[in-house]
């Protein structure tokens, strides 16, 4: 039976998920209140504004006089209540389907548990399938909303050529402008994606690029004549492994990381890189705290 991106989210890793927060850096107008309070000046009493009623908000906070007057759920927002939301955008091409546990398996789990920690806070949360075809985004909001996205997830197969760059360009345009921003690929259509996360930087957003790659990709241990067939273009090539040509490669992986490291470091993004076989356990969670994404 295939692997499915939920079989991690047992009650332990749920329950260890719940001493964590996000490390927001930016604070931000999203119009939802959360648990990480602004720094702004402001009471918490100080109405700003209203917004539309959505599954799994606190119903303490329904204008109960405006449901009367105008028949419509209406939630109360706070000005000094205002949290940075979350976007999670994850690229579902064919080349993350390589690996073992493939690459889109352990990225998905990755955005899963930022998304747990966002919702167990009151941070609302947005996920985009980044597809060949045009996805509508899922958006989360309550506590419990956690399984609507995994059952998404778990149906999802990575296929096709990349529709990353084009899922990025959505996000800058469509917002909201000040939100934490993680991007899940293996990183392979650089010239696509970096002006398609600059704009997205340009928005607003505070970008994490999170970069994940398979051990067959970073320690490959193949040697002998081979035909290689391109995930996503379906080109073939006949190559030869021999120690040579995997040292030569070796050089192009490290130039390759160091190339997303210059473009992170001007850019004004964080960057992290983790292993398909990376386990999702108290060593995630070092990392993901020492890249600036959780406290």
């Amino acid at each position: 039976m295939a692997e499915k991106v939920s079989d991690v989210f047992t009650g332990g890793l749920l329950e260890s998920l719940m001493h964590f927060e996000l490390a927001v850096r930016t604070l931000t107008s999203s119009g939802v209140r959360g648990e990480r309070r602004s720094r702004r000046k402001g009471s918490s009493i100080e109405y700003a504004d209203h917004r539309a009623y959505v599954h799994g908000d606190d119903l303490r906070r329904l204008d109960w006089h405006a449901l009367a007057r105008l028949d419509a759920m209406l939630i109360r927002l706070y000005a000094a209540e205002e949290t940075l939301p979350l976007e999670v955008i994850l690229d579902t091409s064919a080349s993350m389907e390589f690996g073992e546990p493939n690459k889109y398996l352990t990225a998905a789990r990755i955005g899963c548990c930022l998304t747990q920690i966002a919702l167990l806070h009151g941070t609302p949360a947005l996920w985009r399938l980044a597809h060949e075809k045009a996805l509508e985004p899922v958006r989360l909001s309550g506590r419990a909303d956690l399984p609507r996205i995994l059952r998404v997830l778990d149906e999802m197969a990575p296929e096709g050529q990349s529709g990353l760059a084009e899922t990025l360009r959505r996000s800058a345009l469509q917002g909201p402008r000040r939100r934490s921003l993680a991007v899940l690929t293996d990183g392979y259509d650089r010239d696509e994606l970096r002006p398609a996360l600059r704009a997205c930087r340009a928005a607003g957003a505070e970008v994490y690029l999170v970069l994940v790659l398979s051990p067959e990709e970073t320690q490959p241990d193949l040697r002998g004549e081979f035909t290689f067939v391109d995930a996503e273009s379906g080109v073939e090539s006949n190559l030869t492994l021999d120690g040579r040509s995997v040292r030569r490669y070796a050089e192009l992986l490290a130039a390759f990381r160091q190339d997303w490291a210059e473009f992170a470091r001007s850019s004004g993004i964080a960057l992290l890189e983790f292993s398909s076989a990376q386990p999702i356990d108290a060593s995630l969670f070092r990392e993901l705290a020492s890249g600036g994404l959780i406290t």
